[in-house]
């Protein structure tokens, strides 16, 4: 099967949608299938790819963010690039067109092949769209939604089939008015396998990384090992995912120590400008401050890490790890660490409301969460709090890339657009 893929965020290396599409062109990779990638420069070479079309120009990246921002529809030259390219080249020859953008604006591409060629696409969304409860209240807000809105319905009334990550984002299309019956569940799947017998890294190892990243590796295994139980965070706070619920759960505790992997958005990391170091030295500062007035004991944060790293320590130094939810009733969100979580069969502590997170969870076996509707941090023993948050269920193979591509490929949609 040929496969033309265009994305954008496939060319971030840390960002977590960045991960996943990757991940994803790698699941096709190991199907069998033939993979033609149209995208930004990538951060590293994907084995498998049958062709790269790169796109190197220098694009304006505060100005297209605030223009996706306020409009919703991607800005700067990679869409006309995108346009340029696929007319000259023969995409008929194409079994499938996929193309993934984070949520919705990189798919008015597939709108020029449905006009221009007659040819439908599958549009893989990174997250739910205009139905995003996000998507309420201000002037701009209301634009934004809009123009989704529009976006949307044009897609699906050209047949093109669209994926989201979990069945509550496609419930909330449903319950909009949208006619679903094109939509199927793409779940985001595991990124990394995890070797779950793993020592720790050797100072050979640690050699091929910077020496600021292997120190910051070195001093997270010495903290670590300074306390009976360790969980983590890993990733970001932003908008309506705050920590405040996980820090009240952990305040007060002797027995455990919380580690933040992050803290802020990847892009103030990734970023060297004078505004991006300010953000970042600004919003880890709140949450450093938050955790002490909030009576937590042993709080720490630490820069992202490249996946090996992070995979080594959660095997050797952490008892559990964190996923914090936006507060929304029900919750449409799947957050792709909660799935790589999955991979290390470690006890997972999550924060959310009934949704999309508690729905994966539950197929893991895990029937507990901390509910933010009634938040109230448990005293009992650190061991009884692991046991109730420990998978049941071992799912690594059922959520790894190929296994997630494979049933994509089986979906009744996808198989009479490919027959």
């Amino acid at each position: 099967m040929r496969i033309l893929f265009v994305g954008t965020e496939v060319s971030l290396k840390n960002s977590p949608e960045g991960i996943v599409s990757r991940a994803l062109v790698e699941g096709f990779i190991k199907n069998g299938c033939s993979v033609d990638l149209i995208s930004p420069r990538l951060p590293e070479v994907i084995d498998g790819l049958a062709q790269h079309f790169s796109y190197d120009a220098k694009e304006n990246f505060v100005i297209n963010k605030l223009h996706k921002k306020i409009t919703g529809l991607e800005g700067g030259g990679f869409y006309d690039y995108c346009c340029t390219l696929i007319s000259e080249i023969s995409v008929a020859t194409y079994d499938l067109i996929f193309i993934r953008s984070d949520p919705v604006s990189l798919h008015k591409i597939a709108l020029f092949i449905n006009q221009t060629f007659g040819i439908s696409c599958v549009c893989s969304f990174g997250d739910v769209g205009s139905v995003n409860p996000y998507y309420s209240g201000g002037l701009l807000t209301r634009l934004r939604k809009k123009n989704l809105v529009a976006l949307e319905r044009q897609l699906i009334s050209a047949g093109n089939i669209v994926t989201q990550t979990n069945q509550r984002s496609i419930d909330l299309y449903r319950d909009a008015g949208f006619d679903v019956s094109r939509f199927c569940v793409l779940p985001n799947p595991i990124v990394s396998t995890v070797d779950r017998n793993q020592a720790l890294l050797s100072a050979e190892e640690l050699a091929v990384f910077p020496e600021t990243v292997a120190a910051c590796y070195r001093d997270v295994v010495a903290t670590s090992s300074q306390h009976a139980h360790n969980v983590a965070f890993i990733g970001s706070f932003y908008g309506e995912r705050k920590p405040d619920a996980m820090l009240d759960f952990f305040a007060g505790r002797e027995d455990v120590a919380l580690h933040v992997f992050g803290g802020v958005r990847n892009i103030l990391f990734e970023k060297n400008g004078i505004a991006y170091r300010w953000m970042r030295e600004k919003g880890l500062k709140a949450l450093m401050d938050s955790a002490k007035e909030k009576g937590v004991k042993n709080f720490y944060i630490w820069p992202f890490m490249p996946i090996k790293l992070i995979n080594s320590l959660v095997v050797n130094r952490f008892d559990g790890l964190i996923n914090v939810d936006a507060d929304f009733k029900p919750n449409p969100f799947l957050s792709s660490k909660v799935v790589q979580y999955l991979s290390y069969n470690k006890s997972v502590f999550n924060f959310s409301n009934e949704g999309a997170t508690v729905d994966l969870l539950k197929e893991a076996g895990i029937e507990y969460f901390i509910d933010y509707s009634n938040p109230l941090p448990e005293r009992c023993a650190f061991e009884v709090l692991s046991e109730r948050t420990r998978p049941t269920v071992d799912l690594a193979d059922h959520y790894s890339r190929e296994a997630v591509i494979r049933r994509f490929l089986d979906e009744r949609v996808i198989a009479e657009r490919c027959a």
